[in-house]
């Protein structure tokens, strides 16, 4: 399962923002005018689990675990809650997708999102020395921390 959680600027005089998911194709996006503007910010959330390391003799993908693989928020929109709201939506859509976990990287320089990450309850995995788990596809020299969470029951 895939999808795209995007938040809509719906209302530019008391900046309200809404939650949308899926893409302009499918999703609710037509009610809004959008605009270059108008898109505050994204989340890609799946459980395909491309960057999670594989299971048994017969390297089997992971499942239950849904995987964040993309946060944004347009510059002029942030430190007003959008990435929150864009977790805290996605970990609604991992628990209603069955998943017992959610995964995902996070820059080690990026202290913003790494503080919005552990304040969501996600916390540092160690990987093991020489394991051959898949990596994000990222930028040469870049070191990311592999964070995960239990989703809650409802």
């Amino acid at each position: 399962m895939r999808t795209c959680l995007v938040a809509v600027n719906s209302n530019s005089v008391n900046s309200s923002f809404n939650i949308e998911c899926g893409d302009a194709t499918d999703a609710n996006f037509e009610k809004y005018n959008l605009s270059r503007g108008s898109v505050a910010g994204i989340l890609t959330l799946d459980t395909v689990a491309d960057y999670l390391p594989r299971r048994g003799p017969l390297k089997q993908r992971r499942t239950g675990i849904a995987y964040i693989a993309n946060v944004a928020v347009r510059k002029e929109e942030r430190r007003k809650g959008i990435a929150k709201m864009l977790v805290q939506e996605a970990e609604a859509r991992a628990r209603s997708w069955g998943c017992r976990s959610m995964a995902l990287h996070c820059d080690v320089n990026n202290v913003a999102a790494l503080r919005l990450y552990r304040n969501q309850g996600f916390k540092c995995i160690r990987v093991p020395e020489g394991a051959k788990w898949p990596e994000p596809k990222i930028a040469k020299g870049a070191e990311y921390n592999f964070m995960m969470k239990l989703v809650p029951k409802a």
